[in-house]
This record gives structure tokens, C-alpha cells and sequence, in this order.
């Protein structure tokens, strides 16, 4: 195999707390050089979540491997100047501050692009986006959860509302950004951009970069997906359904003898296969053979099914549901994940052992490649672990001019 795909890649990360880290975590694993600019003394501040293993955040622990950390104060006008030098010669910048504020720093995109590095690709993350009547409301996940909607189909049917227990807002947009980053790459290759500033000429200079926006707000109700189209078919707002698809009929959590499961019988001849090989005395069902009939007569359905799922135990049901075809999984706790096979198997949760932290579990990224590798090379960054070496190594600093930077208060 080859190298970490994207090892040519310089990135200044200047977001915080989930939606921007998220990306940025996943560029360094498929290999780019991440330096995360942090304010002086407080750093991100999920730095401080709760509960900490060797003085850091689960949620900052979480998140933030394979970056370099430097404290830079962005107020300060020769620590502005550091991180423009920095933008002048990146790839990438990634930020999620509030609309306005990376102008009131003097790093705003339409300056950057125009008179540091043409050729940037600048990512923004924002509660609502950069345009329309609610721009310059600031945005968290679980308000986007119930703004854009998809709060109102979670939870028990005929219950309150209840919140994703994952900041799916934040993730998503955090996905987003690295499928936006990754197109505008592609872009600039096609154009002749060569990144990093550089070029004197009239046409290099025209910058083959571009600003890639997504919003939290803009995330979520894009996964609203099938509930809007179903709106505008029927006119009605969809409920929630508990633990029940919106549309399959069984297809949900059922309790087994000694535990929940889900099941899921669809495919051709699946309804059929069900009622003959699962449910005893149970012909008369066979006639309900659409998802409608099935939606129509489902207290019906659920009077047969419900009682039979709880004669046998998760894994006989397991291996009968295998055997037919159905697709089918435990209700799993967060500690059977961490020692699921296939997690294990595919390093979607795996150890690392850090010199600061300790030994610490993890979550692995869902991609591999035929040619080319991934790699966690460092764990999360202590605050400023790497001002010295980014100022000396990539601006060329000595280290008394970082001294004097130092003194002055313009980084730590």
C-alpha cells in the first residue's frame, strides 16, 4: 500500500468543541498535518469536559488525535500575524466560529483568499449558514434537533419528544465540511492550483481556492429526508414511532427471553418465509403481503409476533433469523460495542496509549482503502505541545524570536 492519502496536506484548524474537530480528526487520519490553533491559557474548550483521564476531556480526547496544538492569542496582532503565515502556505482552514468573528480577527475568507493564499480552501461551519434571516443566530445541536425537526419523530409513539443520544447535528455537519473540503480539493487540481499561496503570475494569483459553507440547521433537516417528501405527499406531520420503522412492518425492537432485538423482514418472499417458518397457526397472516396491509392490521400482526419472539433467546433467534435471511442484531450496551468482534475486528474501537493521558479507548473511522492507508500517529495534543516546533519548523522562526512572542503575549 501507499502512504496516508491526503500526507500532502496542510490544514489550519481553527474550530472547537464537536462539528469542526470531527473533520479536521478525520483529514489527519487519512493523513494530513493538522495544526490546531488554540487560545492562549483555555485552549478548546472541551478541553474540560467531564470526566477527564490525565488532566483532559473525554470529549477533547475524543476528537482531537493525530493534531499539533498551538496556543496563539488572535487578538494579539503579531499572534494574527503567526496564523496568517500559517494560512499562507496551508491547503485548508477549518473554522466553526459565530458568523463575523473571523472577520473582527482579521482572517476573513474574503481577505485571505485575496491577499494570502489564492488557493485556500476555506471551510466554514455554521449554527444556520452564512445567508438567510437567521444567519446570525448562534446555533447548538440539541436546538437544531428540535428546530429542524427531527425531535418530533423521536421517541416513544404517542410520547414526548426526546433527543438523538448522539449530537447527530454536529457530526453530520462535521461530515459535510469533509465532503465539501475534499470536492473543492478536487476542484483545485482540476483548475492548476497548487495550494499554499505560491505563484506570482496573474493567472496563479486568481486562486484556484473557494469557501465550502454547511450549517448544523441545514445538516439535520437534510436527514429529515423521506419525512419531508412524506409531508408534502400526505399534508400531515409524521409522529414518532418508538423503536418501529416508519414504513416496515415488522421492522423494529422486539424483547426476546432474555433480552431486545431488532428485526427486520423485507425482500421478496420474506413475509411469506416469516409466517411459515416463525409464527405457528398463523396462515391467516400470509394475506397481509404488502407494507400497507401490514401497516393497516399492525396491532394484529404485533399479537402474533410479540409473544413468539419471547419464547427463545436473542442468539437462537439470531441464528434462525440468519438462516432465513432477515437482517437482525442485538440491543447492545455501549460495553458489548467495545468488544463486539466485528468493532474489534475492523478497528472501529481499539486502544491507544498515550505518554500524557494513559491508555485510552477509542473510535476508529469507516474507511479503508485498497491502496493506500490510514494511521493514528499521535494522540490529542496537550495545549500549545507544538508551538515551538510549528513556529521554528514551518515559519522559520528562531527560537528567540518565539521567546520574544512569548514574552510579549502573542502565543504560549
Amino acid at each position: 500500500m501507499s502512504d496516508e492519502p491526503l500526507e500532502h496536506l496542510t490544514v489550519v484548524d481553527l474550530s472547537r468543541y464537536r462539528a469542526g474537530p470531527w473533520c479536521t480528526q478525520i483529514l489527519g487520519e487519512l493523513g494530513a498535518e493538522v495544526v490546531k490553533v488554540e487560545r492562549p491559557g483555555v485552549g478548546d474548550p472541551e478541553r474540560h469536559s467531564h470526566p477527564e483521564q490525565g488532566g483532559m476531556g473525554v470529549n477533547f480526547i475524543a476528537r482531537n488525535r493525530n493534531k499539533r496544538s498551538i496556543a496563539v492569542n488572535l487578538k494579539h496582532e503579531a499572534g494574527r500575524q503567526v496564523v496568517e503565515e500559517l494560512i499562507a502556505e496551508a491547503d485548508v482552514l477549518v473554522e466553526n466560529y459565530s458568523l463575523g468573528v473571523m472577520e473582527d480577527f482579521g482572517l476573513g475568507y474574503d481577505y485571505l483568499t485575496e491577499e494570502v493564499n489564492p488557493d485556500l480552501v476555506y471551510a466554514s461551519i455554521k449554527g444556520y449558514g452564512e445567508e438567510g434571516p437567521d444567519s446570525d443566530r448562534r446555533g447548538v445541536d440539541l436546538v437544531m434537533q428540535a428546530e429542524a425537526g427531527i425531535m418530533s419523530v423521536t421517541g416513544p409513539e404517542d410520547g414526548q419528544p426526546v433527543k438523538l443520544g448522539q449530537a447527530l447535528g454536529d457530526i453530520g455537519s462535521g461530515l459535510y465540511a469533509l465532503v465539501g473540503i475534499l470536492t473543492a480539493l478536487y476542484e483545485r487540481e482540476r483548475l492548476g492550483g497548487d495550494g499554499g499561496g505560491g505563484g506570482t503570475d496573474e493567472e496563479e494569483t486568481s486562486g484556484a481556492g473557494q469557501k465550502v459553507e454547511t450549517s448544523l440547521f441545514g445538516t439535520v433537516v437534510s436527514f429529515m429526508e423521506e419525512y419531508i417528501t412524506r409531508h408534502g405527499i400526505t399534508g400531515e406531520d409524521p409522529t414518532p414511532y418508538g423503536t418501529r420503522h416508519q414504513t416496515g412492518v415488522p421492522y423494529e425492537l422486539f424483547e426476546t427471553a432474555d433480552g431486545h432485538m431488532v428485526l427486520s423482514v423485507t425482500g421478496r418472499g420474506a413475509w411469506e418465509r416469516f409466517v411459515t417458518e416463525v409464527l405457528e397457526d398463523a396462515d391467516h397472516l400470509l394475506e397481509y403481503d404488502s407494507q400497507r396491509l401490514r401497516q393497516e392490521h399492525y396491532a394484529e400482526l404485533m399479537a402474533a409476533i410479540r409473544p413468539t419472539l419471547r419464547e427463545r433467546s436473542t442468539a437462537e433467534w439470531r441464528e434462525i433469523f440468519d438462516d432465513l435471511g432477515f437482517p437482525n442484531g442485538p440491543l447492545n450496551r455501549v460495553s458489548d460495542v467495545v468488544e463486539h468482534p466485528q468493532a474489534r475486528a475492523r478497528d472501529y474501537v481499539f486502544e491507544y496509549e498515550d505518554e500524557a493521558v494513559g491508555e485510552v479507548t477509542l473510535h476508529g473511522h469507516p474507511l479503508h482503502f485498497s491502496e493506500a492507508d490510514t494511521s493514528v500517529r499521535s494522540g490529542p495534543p496537550q495545549l500549545g505541545e507544538h508551538t515551538d516546533d510549528v513556529l521554528t519548523g514551518h515559519l522559520d522562526r528562531t527560537p528567540a524570536e518565539v521567546d520574544r512572542l512569548r514574552e510579549d503575549g502573542a502565543v504560549e
